[in-house]
């Protein structure tokens, strides 16, 4: 036995050593100076070259190669350049070394080209050299020919030959290469195969080699990786149609969730949606679950869908989807899905796949086919990770290797604890390391090893970290170290440093890129077992953040002052819980006290307490957040001079307390949605108030005067206080945000600092901002104040002004000197007709708003020198022409322009993103319009996203659609060229008005419109192909949403996609030539209102005609003979 641990540890030194040599640099001597090599990366510009023959395929087929991956988001490059010459630019030779990929086009007259065949040489040396990835494609021409340069082929290089001289080292290399390439894998095109077919293929397999790398460079640092990645894949069987859920399971911090992401890295290019979900940390799944795959806009629509709505699921058996629920721990959050998951194969997709992680077997046992128990690193792996956390690029000393092996035993695999405890041993001596090592030995857990590194902060960081692991995990980084910062009296930003340093926490972006703080649950846990230690009684530990313990202690009053930290989610109780008066009374060394709701909840007396209210707050309070504190007031004991923060929203309170006290502490004061507040106590004394919130206070009729005194304080919100009546002098040099909203009471402007940045006066009854206020001003809102009359004299820091539903009568010209102004928003000033002449370019101005405004005319100076806009709203003006629009536009609303006749026949249609729509527009001149559109449609220019859409008031089809029926159904023959299809064109006639009986809603809601189609394709065998659902125009892109509701006559919408956009469609059109095709349009209404969020209304507008035209480029008409118009047999559609 002694003889075998003899020959383990010699081989487990060789190994060891073998790894540092290979992966450390080694000094000669300690004398000499160590100098650090370190490889350069690959600099990657491209993601494929192309390589092809000019003058046989650049406008032709490799053209359409190109556009292809283009499509796919695939980075290619084409020398687009006719070259003259031999040698080959050293450009493109850098280009060919940075390209991920090269694909090879070889042509007839392919090796009739030296600069083609240099191109080749270097691509098989970089193949050779550096293992770059080569694709052939044969194209007209046979593999075998190219490979031993024979026929046609073989006499384009002869005649290269001849013709250059080459010498025979030359003409051997390029005979090599061809070779070599022609033995490659590739693709030849077939007589009888499509050629969109086969470019089609080729994306598809330079989009898979592509994965691939990216794939195997993602898991190129992850040990023992792909080994777990294998095994789940054959799991789940990616190749199977079957809709199958496989679990993955094991303790935490073993590296379930890092090996779900790597098999969503490697097969997500096989699924048309991902869905990656953290169960334990985000709340609301299956709503974000149905928003992400089917598109829903806003989480606030999709109020009333549900899994078992038919139609969500009908729409959902049309996608393939992979789903990962990370981190399923409990039984409730599983039940979300049940309805899914239990009829998964008529839920989802064809070859649908689900991975579901969990440390609970059992509770996957009842969801998954299978389960895929995760291991830890083998002990070769486990050294390695280890030794590359401890010692970087230092060389292990004998005892070191020693304790190595000791350590990654007593950690037993578990990744995240090999990392935490190897940073912990960092450029620590061997003492630090034995001394650890015992600490480990006196217990074999690896909490043990995650307790080290706990064990090796100083006395200030072991508290913060045990904060954020009770308190603020998932919370903003910002918003977490200020109260840290509070609740210490100093700036903790180099401990938090400190933490991420260990590896205790990590950050990580959210949606906005904001940093939010992470640990890992093993981490966590053991903060948990960290504090739990501390005694037996709940009572008498330090924080408290687990429901039970904190209900338990506050029914019983078994607090005490060793408490320092208090966190209690009230959405996740079951009951009524009842306080005593007294609950908080032997807490005197409470700190911070969370009472909140994590999510949405009706019940508002979840926590109930006696009449008599609260006797007492601890007066050591840093941090008090009480979200809807049901007491009329604070206790009168509670002194409140160690607060900094005061947080106590939705509250019942009448007032925070009576008379003076002494909060010199106080930074942040927030009261808002309390709807009974009358009135604010002296604030004198809080000298270091930086923000108050009092929005949706309607009960509060003043603003102490005490405020004027604080000359720290930057921030107030007085939205929606109803009965505000006065607000005092503020001389404050920093108050930069005040805003005031519809307070009707304040006629007169506060006298405030001039240093103010946003000033918000919005619905007030003040009739002048004076001049000193706004000389700072970066944005003013003075948006519902019928009293102001004169356009407010502002500085040239301006950037949104909002003089929304003002009495204004006319902009003076020096407006063109806000050189700043980013956002001019006049919308509803009836009573201004007129814009002044503007001779300076304003070029920061990106967005006018005029809509319902008097104006008649808009200067064509005016809109020249707004070189930088983008946004111009006329809605409801008496506008009679459109002007010259400059270039830079993207988004132009005309709703209701009853007075406009004419719109310049340049307007770039193809520019604006939402298209054009003339709803109510009935004196305007449409000949034009429908011209320009079938111009830009024939000119072959760049489309943009969405294709082109206009919207106009009639019902009259353009002649130069084809194809037109009667209601929502077209039949029609695709043409025998069909495959040349370049996009198509719809035209919907709606028959309007709608009666009242078929109106759903009032006149005034808000509705959104999303236009839809099916096509169903028979083909001449009689097999059938479609019902796939596409999306013609969003409601946000076409805008009939409230305006087609109230039109008194037809209107039609024509709408135009390309194959570059709109693949769903014109793309498998494309492969039905000389096939009969139905067309079908419908679509849903989503009503917003505060009454019926969410409501979806299918199909009241009733379509009168449709039309279609296909179009086949500029020179490519389409072949008549199979483009005839077949009668609609209702009986064939069946509806969804």
């Amino acid at each position: 036995m002694a003889l075998f641990f003899l020959f383990l540890s010699i081989f487990l030194f060789v190994f060891i050593w073998r790894f540092i040599i290979r992966n450390c640099h080694i000094s000669p001597s300690p004398s000499t100076p160590s100098t650090l090599t370190t490889a350069q990366p690959q600099v990657i510009k491209h993601d494929v070259f192309l390589s092809f023959r000019g003058e046989d395929t650049r406008g032709g087929f490799t053209s359409h190669l190109y556009a292809a991956l283009d499509r796919k988001q695939i980075r290619a490059f084409i020398d687009y350049q006719l070259r003259r010459g031999d040698e080959i630019s050293a450009s493109l030779l850098r280009t060919i070394e940075e390209a991920k990929l090269s694909v090879i086009v070889f042509s007839e007259n392919y090796a009739s080209s030296k600069w083609c065949l240099e191109e080749l040489a270097k691509i098989i040396e970089r193949r050779r050299n550096n293992g770059q990835i080569v694709i052939p494609v044969f194209y007209k021409v046979d593999p075998s020919h190219v490979r031993n340069q024979t026929r046609s082929f073989g006499d384009a290089l002869a005649r290269l030959i001849k013709k250059k001289a080459l010498t025979m080292d030359k003409e051997q290399s390029f005979r090599d290469a061809l070779t070599a390439a022609a033995n490659l894998s590739g693709w030849s095109l077939g007589n009888s195969e499509l050629e969109f077919e086969f470019i089609k293929n080729i994306v598809g397999d330079v989009l898979e080699k592509l994965h691939a790398m990216s794939s195997s460079h993602t898991m190129a640092g992850l040990l023992g990786i792909d080994v777990h990645v294998s095994k789940v894949e054959s799991l789940l069987n990616i190749e199977s149609p079957d809709v199958l859920i496989v679990g993955i399971w094991g303790m935490g911090g073993i590296g379930k969730t890092t090996i779900a992401e790597a098999v969503c890295n490697k097969v997500h290019s096989q699924f048309e949606r991902i869905f990656f979900a953290n169960c334990r940390q985000q709340s609301d799944l299956p709503r974000r679950f149905l928003k992400r795959l089917l598109g829903q806009e806003t989480l606030n629509t999709m109020g009333s869908l549900s899994f078992l709505d038919s139609f969500v699921r009908d729409r959902l058996r049309r996608i393939k989807v992979f789903i990962v629920l990370d981190d399923v721990d409990d039984l409730m959050r599983l039940d979300e899905w049940r309805d899914l998951l239990d009829g998964r194969n008529n839920s989802f997709g064809s070859g649908s796949k689900v991975l579901i992680t969990s440390r609970n077997k059992q509770l996957l046992k009842n969801v998954v086919d299978e389960t895929y128990e995760v291991e830890g690193l083998n002990y070769a792996d486990a050294i390695q990770l280890f030794s590359s956390k401890a010692l970087k690029n230092c060389i292990p000393t004998i005892d070191q290797r020693h304790l190595i092996i000791k350590n990654v035993r007593h950690v037993q695999g578990n990744p995240l604890a090999l990392k935490v405890l190897g940073s912990s041993l960092y450029d620590k001596s061997i003492e630090e390391w034995r001394s650890a090592l015992k600490k480990l030995a006196l217990d074999p857990q690896i909490e043990r090893a995650l307790r080290i590194s706990y064990d090796g902060l100083d006395l200030e960081q072991k508290p913060i970290f045990l904060d954020i692991a009770h308190f603020f995990k998932g919370r903003m980084q910002g918003e977490a170290t200020g109260i840290l910062d509070c609740l210490y009296g100093q700036s903790v930003n180099f401990d938090i440093s400190t933490l991420i340093d260990k590896c205790l926490i990590s950050t990580a972006k959210d949606y906005f890129h904001r940093d939010k703080l992470e640990m890992h649950d093993l981490l966590q846990e053991m903060a948990f077992n960290i504090v739990r230690a501390e005694s037996d009684f709940p009572g008498e530990r330090s924080r408290l953040s687990h429901p039970p313990d904190v209900v338990q202690l506050l029914e019983e009053n078994k607090g005490t002052q060793q408490i320092k930290g208090i966190s209690l989610d009230m959405s996740m109780l079951s009951r009524q819980i009842h306080l005593k008066s007294d609950a908080f009374a032997m807490m005197d060394g409470l700190r911070f006290l969370n009472i909140y709701f994590s999510r949405y909840s009706k019940e508002d007396k979840i926590l109930h307490l006696p009449p008599t209210g609260l006797e007492y707050l601890p007066n050591e309070l840093r941090y008090f957040l009480w979200s809807r504190f049901p007491l009329k007031s604070l206790p009168p004991s509670f002194r409140a001079e160690h607060l900094v923060e005061l947080h106590l929203r939705k509250s019942k309170l009448v007032k925070l307390w009576t008379g003076v006290k002494d909060v010199g502490n106080l930074r942040r004061i927030d009261l808002s949605d309390s709807p009974y507040l009358t009135e604010l106590p002296d604030l004198s004394m809080a000298k270091n108030l930086v923000s108050l919130d009092l929005t949706d206070c309607p009960s509060l009729i003043e603003v102490p005067s005490s405020l004027q005194y604080l000359d720290k304080l930057e921030k107030i919100y007085l939205f929606r206080c109803y009965n505000l009546r006065s607000f005092p002098m503020l001389d404050s040099k920093v108050l930069r945000f005040l805003l005031i909203s519809r307070c009707l009471d304040v006629t007169t402007c506060p006298t405030i600092s001039q240093n103010m940045e946003w000033l918000w006066l919005e619905q007030t009854s003040i009739k002048e901002v004076p001049q000193s206020v706004t000389g700072k001003l970066e944005r003013l809102c003075l948006s519902g104040c019928p009293e102001i009359t004169k356009f407010p004299e502002i500085s040239g820091d301006i950037e949104i002004l909002d003089l929304r539903g003002t009495a204004i009568k006319e902009v003076p010209s020096s407006i063109q000197f806000l050189t700043r102004l980013e956002v001019l928003d006049m919308s509803g000033c009836s009573k201004l007709e007129s814009l002044p002449e503007i001779t300076v370019p304003m070029e920061s101005l990106h967005s006018l708003k005029l809509s319902k405004t008097g104006i008649k005319e808009i200067p064509s100076s005016l809109i020249k020198h707004m070189i930088s806009l983008t946004f111009l709203n006329l809605d409801g003006t008496p506008i009679k022409a459109l002007p010259e629009l400059p270039p830079s536009l993207r988004y132009l609303t005309t709703h209701d322009c009853a007075s406009l006749e004419t719109v310049t026949s340049s307007i770039n249609i193809g520019r604006l993103e939402l298209g054009l729509d003339f709803t109510n527009c009935f004196k305007l001149d449409q000949k034009p319009l429908v011209a320009a559109m079938h111009l830009k449609i024939q000119s072959g220019e760049e489309i943009p996203d969405g294709g082109i859409q206009m919207v106009l008031p009639g019902s009259e089809i353009p002649e130069w659609f084809g194809d037109k029926g009667i209601g929502s159904s077209l039949t029609m023959q695709l043409p025998s060229n069909c495959h040349q299809l370049k996009g198509i064109a719809f035209c919907l006639v709606f028959l309007l008005p709608l009666p009242s009986h078929d109106m759903p809603y009032e006149v005034d809601d808000d509705i959104d419109v999303n236009l839809y189609l099916d096509y169903h394709v028979k083909s001449k065998n009689g097999e059938h192909d479609g019902d796939d659902e596409v999306v013609l125009a969003s409601g946000e892109r076409c805008h009939l949403t409230s305006k087609m509701k109230t039109c008194d006559s037809d209107h039609m919408v024509l709408h135009y996609m390309a194959l570059r956009y709109e693949l769903e469609l014109v793309n498998r059109l494309r492969k039905y030539s000389g096939n009969e095709v139905t067309f079908k349009f419908y679509h849903h209404e989503v009503v917003n209102m505060a009454r019926k969020v969410g409501n979806e209304i299918q199909r009241p507008f009733k379509l009168k005609s449709c039309g279609v035209y296909l179009h086949f480029g500029e020179n490519l008409p389409a072949d008549t003979d199979g483009y005839r118009y077949l009668p609609v047999n209702k009986q064939r559609f069946r509806r969804k």
